[in-house]
């Protein structure tokens, strides 16, 4: 959380995007370097992209949820206070990308997908058996921990999408991860976390591309980083002692060494899995969108800001998919929304949150009488104050996803004589 401004740019943040084309159907995918896309963000791209014509279902804006950029959601001002001067800025820059975009000369493509795993996050709830006391919760004779759980979920699957020219030439790419980016450091700076390192990777292999990034579910993981050994006094030794007594098994705070360590292995991780063998390599004859929204009451009792739940779909061809939602879901939630909204066999389907005007955590139905951050100590921040419905969330949500792809295939419907699928 910043109170603060910041000087120092570690590396730089980004405004990256995909136009896809086919037939009638076409889609803009954006990926910012932001912690949050927002309402006053998301707004002014959609108002100016509807002036070229773009509709919203045709928009998709994903954040990549780096903790180390300026803020931009007047709802979530306790994490950070946007500068109206920046956000107008972001809005015109992303109108400005699609404006170059448009006067490129579009390429026919083929998609080459490749999937790998990698072993860079950890679980962040921990059951505590023993009394805390802290400043959020006060005294709790138990509780759920912001510490590193290695047996809870996480999802180490990298999966990296490449577009292909009919040349060879690779002209973009879509990748997808699932991790808290908060490990830069330091912390105050400016910097694109480790989506930044992966990107310039990636473009050291393949050339100055465009590298969407979608976020998958990761609101309770968060790096795994290894952190080198330290000789430490003995005051040091007694405040981690007091700090464990206290408020249970914490992080151990990462040096900058350690973190160029594990962001770099990662980047080489992502570089490997794209250079190996595709799992799915595929011509598009189709593109096709939907969306879907709920209020918040669905699943939330209490006050909220003025926002929605949103989803958001796109199939390219018969064989990738991509499912956002306007929140920070958990990791268990893919298992959840693939049991309600089966995938169809030999389909690829990448779950991503932090799109658009995100509303806050979502816990899942289990999670919500345990507590935690991801529950109750997050609200604060986001605006929000009261309670989940455990016995909604799951049917809500899934819901809301469902709606998604019937919205998604009433357009398909729409479709007609399917063509190649350029893109831009």
């Amino acid at each position: 959380m910043r109170k603060a401004p910041v000087t120092t740019i570690l590396d730089p943040i980004e405004i990256s995007a995909v136009l896809l084309e086919c037939a009638a159907q076409r889609c803009l995918i954006f990926s910012f370097d932001l912690m949050i896309v927002g309402s006053e963000l998301q707004d002014a791209i959609l108002a100016k992209l509807q002036r070229m014509g773009f509709e919203p279902d045709e928009v998709m804006l994903l954040a990549s949820h780096t903790h180390t950029a300026p803020a931009t959601d007047q709802a979530c001002e306790r994490l950070g206070i946007p500068d109206t001067a920046f956000v107008g800025d972001l809005a015109a820059a992303a109108e400005n990308l699609v404006r170059q975009i448009q006067q490129r000369q579009p390429a026919e493509v083929s998609f080459e997908v490749f999937r790998g795993r990698l072993d860079h996050s950890v679980s962040r709830r921990r059951f505590w058996p023993f009394p805390t006391y802290g400043r959020m919760y006060g005294l709790r004779f138990t509780s759920i921990a912001f510490a590193p759980n290695p047996s809870a979920p996480r999802d180490e699957q990298a999966t990296v999408a490449l577009l292909r020219a009919s040349n060879g030439k690779v002209v973009g790419l879509i990748w997808h991860y699932t991790c808290h980016p908060t490990a830069a450091v330091p912390q105050d700076v400016i910097s694109a976390d480790y989506p930044g390192a992966v990107r310039r990777a990636l473009r050291a292999r393949f050339g100055e591309i465009p590298c969407v990034f979608a976020q998958g579910f990761c609101g309770d993981t968060r790096p795994n980083i290894k952190t080198s050994a330290r000789r430490n006094g003995w005051r040091e030794r007694f405040r981690r002692m007091i700090r464990l007594i206290m408020s249970g098994p914490l992080f151990v705070p990462p040096s900058a060494d350690d973190w160029t360590r594990w962001s770099q292995s990662l980047a080489e991780g992502v570089c490997a899995i794209a250079q190996g063998k595709p799992v799915q390599r595929f011509s598009p004859a189709s593109l096709q969108t939907g969306s879907a929204r709920i209020a918040l009451s669905e699943f939330f009792t209490g006050s909220t800001p003025d926002k929605m739940l949103a989803a958001q779909a796109v199939r390219i061809g018969e064989d990738l998919e991509i499912v956002s939602l306007s929140a920070e879901p958990s990791v268990e939630w893919q298992r959840t929304l693939d049991e309600a909204v089966p995938v169809a066999p030999g389909r690829i389907r990448l779950y991503a949150g932090y799109l658009g005007a995100l509303f806050g955590y979502l816990p899942t139905a289990a999670q919500i009488p345990q507590g935690g951050y991801e529950v109750e100590g997050f609200q604060p921040l986001f605006g929000l104050s009261g309670h989940f419905k455990p016995d909604r969330i799951s049917p809500a949500i899934a819901g809301c996803v469902r709606d998604a792809f019937a919205d998604l295939e009433r357009a398909k419907l729409r479709t007609t004589d399917p063509l190649p699928l350029p893109a831009q």
